[in-house]
């Protein structure tokens, strides 16, 4: 077996996403890339990377060349795990071609390796799953003397990402019962209508009119009763209430929110026949009682769907953002939009304004509070400042990166009073008018094409899902027996600890074997990193903690509290996701008669 078969086989087993990258790089030229990491151990850089490392457990290493510091470091440090990201893409794969890495690759706390910068999110994700702490970041001399810039740019976009990571998961925490909720709800809701995705390009090079509720839409809402044979507007969340309030019927309503609060955005019954696209987030009881042509999207973090029918992120096109406008803007772009017009994304308070008239969801004494305290100022478009606050500030943020990552699309930008948003230059909307006068789009397009497409429902994945639902439901009441097993071992393992070592050790590897069954289900992630993601999270931050601990007496007292805390909570979600299960399992059964 040559070395490269060896080393790819060990990466296949532990790094599958790095057997691949070596799968995809190109032989050729290896003999002309040159490692500069010497053979003897570099004693001036561990000493370097001494002072660095101190008490941190988690180390991020910049870098592998030949493995030959990566090993030095996994030696000198037992009790820490290695998170290594070699940049080069040849340089790792002459690497693997070259030497036997083998106890290299095997090494447990050899935790984790990316190679190249398109898995650098995905190291970034890891990261941010585990720290605790400031991480520890290191890089071999080659890239010391090599990269710097390189360097300190890894390091920036690696703080963005945990920011963005932790908004994300207390997110989820605070939202977590009515998203797992609604994931599972529409289970049924999403058997039974097409996908966003089914309709990709169906209206290339069509612009459309992104339509939110800021203040701003009040002065261009007789121009969007102009434009509406032009262009396809598309309503994002609570915006549909001032549009039909003036008379305007979007084309199509986005809905992203899983609050019960948009049963009143939707109490109108005219608002429930527009074309409705729901996200598997969005608030079941929306999609019940929506009267007219539905289509769907799985959003890539929805985990719970994908598991359910089988789904990569791959699979799916529209991704989570800080606000429903996004979803919106995802959608257009899915449709083939060549041309996407943001009205009434004002993402500040003009003349200390909340919404737009119309928009009723809310009471104005709510309003009128954040109106008050607004803390920040952001330039708009007429060249002074409007107030703002740090949930408009992070959609500002979240929109201007969506408009970075659609550069093939002409975003334009016709709120007139809001604040200025990069990649979308302001123009007022009787200009846009005089522009797409000539251009034409049906008065019912979306619903029309829906109800062209008419898609047959596959029964075998309806009877599928229903197996799956039925089945996690009944394993859910397993696991909450193997947790008791697991409370009964953990209640005699601290004091095994300390009076009979041999056989407590014994039981901590029970305790691991059967927690590791529990764990490892297939269900287990997508369910329970959606009903308790914090949880989730601190435990897996602790982990390189309990694993790399191995004074027993402190190891037992780790898994008893942070192991035995989850348990505890995991057992308190059962009953919930059970039921859950069961009310799923009803409207499906529903559907099918």
């Amino acid at each position: 077996m040559s070395q490269l078969q060896l080393n790819h086989t060990i990466l296949e087993q532990r790094f599958p996403h790095v057997a691949a990258k070596v799968d995809n790089s190109p032989n050729d030229e290896l003999s002309e890339i040159l490692f500069t990491e010497p053979f003897e151990r570099d004693t001036a850089w561990l000493n370097a990377a001494k002072g660095v490392i101190g008490n941190g457990r988690i180390i991020f290493v910049y870098g592998f060349e030949r493995g030959l510091s990566i090993a030095d470091l996994l030696e000198l440090y037992p009790d820490h795990w290695l998170f290594v990201y070699e940049p080069n893409e040849q340089l790792f794969r002459k690497a693997v071609t070259e030497y036997d890495l083998s106890l290299l690759l095997e090494h447990p706390n050899l935790y984790w390796l990316s190679v190249g910068e398109s898995q650098l999110r995905i190291m970034f994700h890891m990261l941010s799953s585990y720290m605790m702490e400031d991480l520890v970041f290191i890089a071999l001399r080659k890239y010391l003397s090599d990269d710097m810039s390189m360097l300190r740019e890894v390091k920036e976009q690696f703080q963005d990402y945990r920011q963005s990571f932790l908004v994300d998961k207390y997110t989820e925490n605070r939202f977590r019962e009515e998203w797992t909720r609604n994931f599972l709800y529409h289970l049924s809701d999403v058997l039974y209508t097409p996908s966003i995705e089914r309709f990709f390009y169906a209206f290339e090079d069509a612009t459309v009119v992104v339509v939110s509720s800021g203040p701003s839409l009040e002065e261009d809402i007789e121009w969007l009763k102009k434009l509406r044979p032009h262009v396809l507007i598309i309503s994002a969340g609570s915006s549909i209430q001032a549009l039909v309030k003036h008379g305007v019927r979007p084309h199509l309503a986005v809905i992203m929110d899983g609050h019960p609060v948009n049963k009143k955005i939707f109490a109108s019954s005219v608002t429930r026949e527009q074309p409705l696209l729901f996200t598997s987030s969005s608030y079941y009881e929306i999609c019940d009682q929506n009267c007219a042509e539905k289509i769907h999207s799985i959003m890539k973090s929805d985990a719970v769907s994908q598991y359910f029918f089988g789904l990569s992120q791959e699979e799916l096109f529209i991704s989570p953002t800080e606000t429903v406008a996004g979803t919106a803007i995802q959608a257009a772009a899915c449709l083939g939009a060549k041309r996407i017009i943001l009205a009434g994304q004002d993402l500040s308070f003009p003349d200390n304004k909340f919404y737009a008239d119309g928009i009723e969801h809310f009471a104005t004494e709510t309003t009128d509070k954040k109106v008050q305290e607004a803390p920040k100022k952001v330039l708009n478009v007429k060249g002074t400042y409007n107030t703002t606050d740090g949930s408009f500030s992070l959609m500002k943020d979240g929109l201007e990166n969506l408009i970075t990552a659609l550069p093939k699309i002409e975003f334009v930008n016709s709120s007139r009073n809001g604040a200025v948003i990069e990649g979308a230059p302001f123009k007022p909307i009787e200009e846009i008018y005089e522009l797409l006068v000539s251009e034409h789009v049906n008065s019912d397009a979306i619903a029309d094409l829906i109800n062209e497409k008419n898609i047959a429902v596959d029964m075998n994945k309806v009877q599928d899902v229903r197996d799956k639902l039925i089945a996690t439901r009944e394993d859910l009441s397993n696991v909450r027996s193997e947790i008791a097993a697991i409370h009964k071992l953990m209640n005699k393992l601290r004091e095994f600890s300390r009076t009979k070592p041999a056989k407590a050790q014994n039981m901590m590897e029970s305790i691991e074997q059967m927690w590791g069954l529990i764990a490892n289900r297939e269900w287990f992630s997508p369910i329970f990193e959606s009903i308790m993601p914090i949880e989730i999270a601190r435990f897996d931050q602790l982990l390189p903690v309990i694993v790399t601990e191995h004074q027993l007496t402190r190891k037992s007292d780790l898994i008893y509290e942070h192991l035995g805390k989850l348990l505890q909570d995991i057992t308190a979600q059962i009953p919930i996701l059970e039921e859950m299960f069961s009310e799923s399992i009803r409207r499906l059964d529903k559907k099918n008669r």
